[in-house]
């Protein structure tokens, strides 16, 4: 194969080989090579780097000096996660080959921090804002870093309407704007006894991006990297999803295919704007014209949906000429673009987003709920966990079932925004904290010990009542019923599991700020109550009059045989052929089989074991 050398402009192309397996292969499809003056004057030869298992898994070509083409041509790998993309304050998807990058490739690293497309020194660790909007003082945000397990790199931010939460997300938006291109500040959006806006975001290596205004009384600011080593790179990926997704039924075949494309095309606004959202259609071209991408996106989209999302792009003569339109097909017939209901299109902007994310990138999504059934919003929680495992993904949510206390438990992070005394605040529970309250959750035997119900109470603005179980949960508000007592609280959840788990909830209460609890205990526990009275003094701590919430009396079980054994942790031996039969029946009834379930059919059911 013959090469360009560095400033020669030349293609290269590799023509498919009769019976070859390309799936086994990293073949270069594409190598351009450039000479071209650089913003930091860094390097100014360039080449574009392109191999099959780039095309075939939908990655567009990789940027990179030119000496590093040479050394990945040099060393190629089967595994292309090892070729990290980002982009520079050019708008050029980027990769920087450190000898991080070279080990793992080799297979020679013995740190996992570098396997990955981006090794832990780029994540960031805390986005801290002061100045926009209600943020009057500084407040930060930790953000949780991916660790391999589902969830671990998600941080779900809740809270009340109006607290703050989407000016959160508009601060990562205004820092993915500016180094873009630029971004002002109106003074509608300027909380003018602050001194201006600030946002200030740190990553793991030391560096930090800094966001401000020029002076207090201007819109206009200011971005710059500080604290970056020679070594690091001071550029990456950050991609925002706004709440307010739409595009036009009827359009053209522009746009782009940027991943980032919504934080191009002017300044930010919280009103629709038709214009910007006309960039996402070409996405769709780019998605429709490419196979690969399309069977991933669309993979997705089944996935969350629960079915087939059969969709093309259809080309219709109209009154004013012709215009493109979205197919979609289904079992009662077909129906255009015009026809999605809002749900399937903010899906659709979701999906689109994340589908070709990275391991490395930031994404930022505002309200992933809006107009979807519970049950795709569930769904969706699911495909976000998963990508958050080698990513970092933040949502700003109002819906329960995002919040999933595996990831959290994986390493995922909560935090909540609210407003104190005029202002919003941020308020994040401790890894301590979480660790207490994941032991707390009660298994089996509780499960709605951190169930919907206790995810729900995170998103009010104050007045929790916590109490030992789930039947003081359900009765006591009777009790308040019949005595004629008004009840102006909100009941955390079923009950903690236990008395001795109440604590656990107290603290994770107090560090998501939380001013107004009330613990109520029964009266059996008495150095409890102590306890909590001198830990939470700023807490009301409670002791009902009774031992019980409701009179209770031995009685005997007749003894079952059950599916499980007796701490229902494994199916027994001589049933479990049985029982596979009885759950594939139901799962194929349903309809919501996947690849471990689909790969073979049950086994013979053996007779005789009751």
């Amino acid at each position: 194969m013959n090469v360009a050398k560095p400033g020669q402009h030349s293609i290269y192309v590799l023509q498919d080989g009769v019976g070859r397996d390309y799936a086994e292969q990293d073949d270069i499809v594409l190598l351009i090579y450039w000479e071209a003056e650089t913003w930091n004057n860094a390097s100014n030869r360039f080449a574009l780097f392109w191999t099959y298992s780039d095309r075939r898994r939908g990655r567009a070509p990789f940027l990179v000096d030119a000496e590093e083409a040479e050394r990945l041509i040099a060393q190629p790998s089967n595994d292309p996660a090892h070729r990290p993309s980002i982009y520079d304050r050019n708008h050029r998807r980027v990769r920087r080959f450190s000898r991080y990058d070279e080990m793992s490739r080799n297979g020679a690293g013995e740190d996992d921090r570098v396997i990955g497309i981006a090794g832990e020194s780029a994540r960031v660790e805390r986005l801290t804002l002061r100045g926009l909007r209600g943020f009057r003082t500084d407040e930060t945000l930790r953000l949780a870093v991916p660790n391999g397990s589902d969830g671990s790199g998600l941080t779900v931010v809740v809270g009340e309407n109006n607290a703050g939460k989407s000016t959160v997300w508009e601060a990562f938006d205004s820092v993915a704007r500016k180094m873009r291109s630029d971004v002002s500040f109106s003074e509608g959006r300027r909380n003018m006894g602050a001194g201006g806006v600030r946002i200030c975001m740190e990553r793991a290596d030391g560096s930090t991006y800094v966001l401000e205004s020029r002076h207090a009384d201007t819109s206009e600011t200011r971005g710059e990297w500080m604290n970056v080593s020679p070594s690091a790179s001071a550029v990456f990926e950050l991609v925002s999803v706004p709440a307010r997704r739409q595009f036009q039924p009827s359009f053209g075949k522009s746009g782009t295919i940027a991943r980032d494309w919504m934080v191009s095309g002017g300044d930010f606004s919280r009103a629709r704007q038709a214009d910007q959202f006309t960039q996402f259609t070409g996405r769709l071209f780019d998605l429709h014209n490419d196979d690969a991408k399309k069977a991933r996106f669309d993979d997705l989209m089944a996935e969350v949906v629960g079915r087939e999302f059969n969709w093309s792009i259809e080309l219709a003569d109209g009154q004013f000429g012709q215009s493109y339109y979205l197919k979609v097909k289904s079992e009662s017939g077909s129906h255009t673009s015009d026809g999605l209901g809002d749900g399937i299109i903010s899906l659709m902007f979701i999906l689109n987003a994340l589908y070709d994310s990275e391991p490395g990138t930031l994404l930022t999504i505002d309200e992933p709920e809006l107009s979807l059934h519970p049950q795709l919003v569930r769904r969706l929680g699911r495909v976000i966990s998963r990508l958050a495992s080698d990513r970092q993904i933040v949502i700003f949510t109002h819906a329960p079932e995002l919040i999933s206390w595996d990831d959290i438990g994986a390493g995922g992070e909560v935090a909540r925004v609210f407003r104190r005394d005029g202002e919003s605040k941020i308020a994040q529970a401790s890894r301590g904290a979480i660790d207490e309250v994941t032991k707390a959750r009660g298994g089996w035997t509780n499960p709605h010990a951190l169930g919907w119900d206790a995810n729900a109470a995170l998103f009010l603005d104050d007045g929790v009542v916590v109490v030992e179980g789930q039947e003081d949960a359900a009765l006591l508000p009777r009790a308040f019923e019949q005595l004629a007592v008004p009840f102006n609280g909100s009941i955390f959840g079923w009950g903690s599991g236990g008395a001795y788990n109440v604590p656990r909830f107290l603290r994770l209460l107090r560090e998501l700020g939380f001013s107004r609890v009330v613990a109520i205990l029964d009266n059996d526990v008495p150095d409890l109550a102590a306890e909590l009275r001198e830990e939470f003094g700023h807490y009301l701590i409670l002791e009902q009059p009774a031992a019980d919430i409701r009179d209770k009396r031995g009685r005997e079980v007749r003894a079952k045989v059950g599916l499980l054994d007796e701490k229902g942790r494994t199916v027994k031996e001589q049933l479990r052929d049985q029982a596979r039969s009885v759950l594939f029946e139901a799962s194929d009834y349903l309809g919501f089989t996947n690849s471990v379930t689909s790969s073979a059919p049950p086994p013979a059911v053996v007779e005789g074991n009751d």
